[in-house]
């Protein structure tokens, strides 16, 4: 131990900028016992953390961290799907709860996404001060307690109560994002991670749309359906607490708080899991300079509505506004649309979650060749005609109003895609993260705004109405 403290204190002494030192082969033999495969005999590299993740590459170890944090997105949406069938459950039929208010099913879905908006702003806060994997824990025990106990609503009220705590859950899911993109290489960060996430919250829609039509079948009793329903939606949310303990915490943030140790054996094991010839044996991460907090917000805040780009600011957080406003409605208005007009409403709602999986493999295949504009463009021109269409009940057939759904939705979701891998890259690397938060700041305004019309009332003229709305909005992006 005493010959390793002098070591140590003479590499912090003549550790350079970039370059190698010397080690001893005792600590070569020590690396070698912990079955680390890598070149760098007899020497150490000091390498900045973005280099080092760039050096282990993609590997087994990061397609497991994808479904650990892609599932948390999986949970949000399943969250965000189930109101598109709770909500005609609880406030209306033989099952209907309880109201003092006139319009509770605006409020069930309002005060959730009202609870998204907060909460996203509250456990940013929370992963910057106690970590990535902190505010993921936080904020996924929240979801699956207040959804757990959704269950023993006995009015209206107490739902709306507990909603708003299942959204300031989900708006902790940013934690999961930033988890997962600061254990990943740049060369890996963008289309990668938008993708394996966009294709995993589709998973949550169709996870969501198969349950309430398999309770449909097997629990005739409306009024214990829609409670198995929210017990099984929360269900997610209890297994990725019984995976928490696999979870590592972010080397970025490590690097932060000081911990330089606890960042490089999280490298160490990526690169172990990853099996990364490439890596060097014996390194040590580079301490981050200490940047200048002061006037960070202020400096972001002008690059982002300076006298450049704030044209493009204000059209993006509109894009976003419309684009999901658009999303959201056609997911929670296509049941209520279908079941106003005594069709299968599960077999609509689950065919349109599946064609989501074929929008975003189109728009990770348009995004390089026709350009992240021109993805956005088709996206838009599609959802704007099909959700069009999808308003004509009373001139189209089922199967033609279930088709105009699925390319409503799907050119939709991919929207969205081309959208998040668009907005960072317009802006420098300092308001990147901004960029992005604003988008979702707008996304949960806009899902506030579509509960109110797509939740109003439950009637055909209602639904074709919101429809309706919905196609200009696409027609306007």
């Amino acid at each position: 131990k005493d010959s390793r403290r002098r070591r140590d204190a003479n590499t912090q002494d003549a550790m350079p900028e970039a370059g190698t030192m010397t080690l001893t082969v005792a600590e070569e033999e020590e690396e070698d016992e912990e079955g680390f495969h890598g070149h760098g005999h007899g020497s150490m590299e000091v390498l900045a953390l973005p280099v080092a993740l760039d050096r282990v590459g993609w590997g087994p170890f990061h397609w497991k961290f994808v479904v650990q944090c892609g599932l948390s997105w999986s949970c949000d949406m399943i969250e965000i799907a189930l109101l598109s069938f709770l909500i005609p459950m609880v406030t209306s039929g033989p099952a209907a709860l309880p109201s003092s208010t006139p319009s509770p099913g605006f409020l069930v879905g309002g005060v959730t996404f009202a609870g998204e908006l907060l909460g996203s702003l509250l456990f940013g806060v929370v992963s910057d001060l106690k970590g990535r994997r902190i505010g993921y824990l936080a904020s996924t025990a929240l979801i699956a307690l207040a959804g757990l106990l959704c269950a023993a609503s006995q009015n209206v009220e107490t739902l709306v109560a507990l909603r708003f705590f299942v959204g300031l859950g989900l708006g902790g899911v940013t934690c999961a994002f930033t988890l997962l993109s600061e254990v990943v290489g740049s060369a890996h960060r963008g289309k990668r991670i938008i993708l394996s996430m966009g294709l995993l919250w589709t998973a949550g829609g169709v996870f969501a749309t198969g349950a309430a039509w398999a309770l449909d079948a097997l629990i005739p009793d409306p009024n214990w359906q829609w409670r198995a329903l929210v017990m099984v939606s929360a269900a997610p949310s209890v297994l990725l607490l019984i995976l928490f303990p696999w979870l590592v915490e972010s080397p970025r943030f490590h690097l932060g708080a000081g911990k330089r140790e606890a960042a490089e054996k999280t490298v160490r094991k990526i690169a172990l899991a990853n099996r990364a010839s490439a890596f060097p044996r014996n390194f040590r991460l580079r301490e981050p300079s200490a940047p200048s907090s002061r006037g960070e917000g202020a400096t972001i805040a002008r690059v982002l509505f300076g006298e450049d780009l704030w044209p493009t600011t204000l059209i993006l957080a509109s894009l976003w506004l419309l684009n999901m406003g658009s999303y959201y409605g056609i997911c929670f208005v296509t049941p209520i649309y279908f079941k106003a007009q005594h069709d299968n409403v599960y077999v609509a709602a689950f065919v349109s979650s599946v064609s989501e999986v074929p929008g975003i493999l189109a728009v990770s295949w348009a995004a390089d060749r026709v350009g992240r504009r021109g993805a956005l463009i088709a996206g838009y021109s599609v959802c704007a005609v099909a959700t069009a269409l999808l308003s004509l009940s009373a001139y189209l057939p089922y199967a033609a109003l279930v088709t105009s759904a699925v390319f409503s939705r799907a050119s939709a979701m991919a929207s969205i895609m081309a959208l998040y891998l668009y907005t960072p890259e317009v802006y420098p690397t300092q308001a990147r993260n901004a960029a992005l938060g604003l988008g979702s700041a707008c996304s949960r305004v806009a899902g506030i705004l579509v509960s109110y019309l797509s939740f109003r009332s439950e009637t055909l003229a209602s639904a074709v109405a919101a429809i309706a709305v919905y196609a200009a909005s696409g027609k306007g992006k």
